[in-house]
């Protein structure tokens, strides 16, 4: 594995010093990626009360957004690159507030899954294992062959084949084929460049120190000069006559089509800096800027399950519904508006009569759901609610006497108040959310012709899509 990251950030101001900006704290999740699985990364980017913009950049992959102002906590949205061989994603993020920055850095893994053939005896246990991480066991076909499907990170060499056939262990090595990629994130800052002053250009990579010696950077309308040749440190300084700056950066031993390549227009330095992601090119794949788009995001999601209550109180339920997450405590309320179905039913002697009940009703709730818990994948909300409960009762029953028969039925409807609280976990993968609940329900009802307790406790079992 390669050691921790440690930014290397080319920055310096022209003119006087000027003190820097502090860096922001950064927390993303899920910390590791597999490729291939339909996941978005959340990163929080801490800053202090009053902070200006918070810029983003990455090596890969494409951002919601690059830029994110108010609040001490930011949230950016990342989606890896379509890509399915494993590689080091770099993402970065700094204030821009006119001091030269100070970026802060996270280093992504970004797992490549691939299919190990394996050729040993028949009936073998196969294991496959590749750094702490096992596969396995599959059992081999008559001929000796089995697939075993691995995850492979990045910097992979070989994985360790083990096949037991009873007390006989094989232990051998099998080489892992990982496209060399060195991920490289670079950006201009501020956005628009001033002509006056100039501004920065920050790189970072995936060694604790990056020399200007070990970098290739050509501009256009603008003047790019390293600082110090032990550090890669750069001004740019736009053209007074330049319109636009662009720059293209690369390692120095890698080829021209793996370069970062950055446009940056140029205005007068009062101008407020304009959004502006750079992503380099990869050999295979060449990931494009990422696009603005609103957040929060609403969701639907769909229940199903039981209710359990008193009698013959209990039976099946359904609840279809909408949730729109709020500006309120770091996005972690949200108002959610349902409309469900719950039926339960009647059959049995009472009084030398024989007596069917059916019972139909369409809940039409509006609730609140609070995030309690949330790390990686897994998130644990409270959920509060109430509304109308529309009822429809339909009730026959059926008399003997004399051996003669008298049937009788009686339809009602009503509406009644109900009210619920709730406990859901989610397991999240990509735009989908695996969900369980826990409801306590009170729907007392009363007619002429029936008396109930529509609530009672329910477990469910559904899914959460974000468009």
């Amino acid at each position: 594995m390669r050691p921790p990251l440690h930014l290397a950030v080319c920055l310096l101001m022209l003119g006087a010093a000027v003190a820097r900006a502090e860096p922001p704290e950064v927390e993303a999740t899920p910390g590791r990626v597999v490729l291939g699985e339909d996941v978005t990364v959340e990163v929080r980017v801490r800053v202090p009360k009053g902070a200006g913009p918070v810029r983003a950049a990455a090596s890969s992959g494409t951002w919601e957004r690059t830029r994110v102002e108010g609040g001490t906590e930011r949230v950016f949205h990342w989606t890896p690159p379509p890509v399915r061989y494993p590689l080091w994603a770099v993402l970065a993020f700094w204030v821009e507030d006119g001091r030269a920055p100070e970026v802060t850095t996270v280093l992504l893994p970004l797992l490549g899954r691939i299919t190990l053939d394996v050729s040993t005896a028949p009936g073998a246990e196969v294991v496959v294992a590749v750094g702490e991480a096992r596969f396995g066991p599959v059992k081999a076909d008559g001929r000796g062959n089995a697939q075993v499907p691995v995850e492979v990170p990045p910097d992979a060499t070989e994985a360790r084949v083990l096949a037991t056939r009873g007390t006989l262990t094989t232990d051998r090595r099998a080489p892992l084929e990982v496209p060399a990629a060195r991920p490289l994130a670079a950006a201009l800052t501020p956005e628009p460049l001033p002509v006056e002053g100039g501004g920065w250009l920050i790189i970072a990579g995936d060694e604790e120190r990056i020399a200007t010696s070990a970098l290739t950077v050509e501009a256009e309308g603008a003047t790019v000069k390293p600082v110090a040749p032990g550090r890669a440190r750069y001004t740019v300084q736009p053209r007074a006559d330049a319109r636009d700056v662009s720059v293209t950066v690369r390692w120095s031993d890698a080829p021209a089509g793996d370069a970062v390549r950055l446009q940056g227009a140029v205005k007068p330095a009062a101008a407020r800096p304009a959004e502006a992601v750079i992503i380099p090119d990869t050999p295979s794949d060449s990931p494009s800027h990422g696009v603005a788009v609103p957040v929060p995001r609403t969701s639907l999601f769909l229940l199903g399950g039981a209710a359990f209550a008193s009698g013959a109180n209990g039976g099946p339920l359904l609840g279809l519904g909408v949730s729109v997450p709020l500006p309120v405590w770091r996005q972690r309320v949200a108002a959610e508006a349902e409309v469900g179905l719950r039926h339960a039913s009647l059959d049995g002697q009472q009084g030398g009569m024989e007596v069917h009940s059916r019972v139909w009703g369409v809940p039409l709730l509006l609730s609140a759901r609070v995030t309690l818990f949330q790390r990686g994948s897994i998130q644990l909300d409270g959920r509060a609610g109430g509304g109308l409960l529309a009822l429809s009762h339909h009730l026959s029953t059926q008399g003997i006497e004399s051996g003669d028969v008298f049937p009788d039925a009686v339809d009602e409807r009503r509406v009644r108040a109900m009210g619920f609280l709730a406990v859901q976990g989610a397991y999240g993968f990509g735009r989908w959310n695996l969900l369980t609940e826990v409801r306590a329900a009170l729907a007392p009802v009363e007619t002429p012709s029936l008396r109930a307790q529509l609530g009672g406790v329910s477990v469910s079992a559904g899914l959460r899509f974000t468009p």
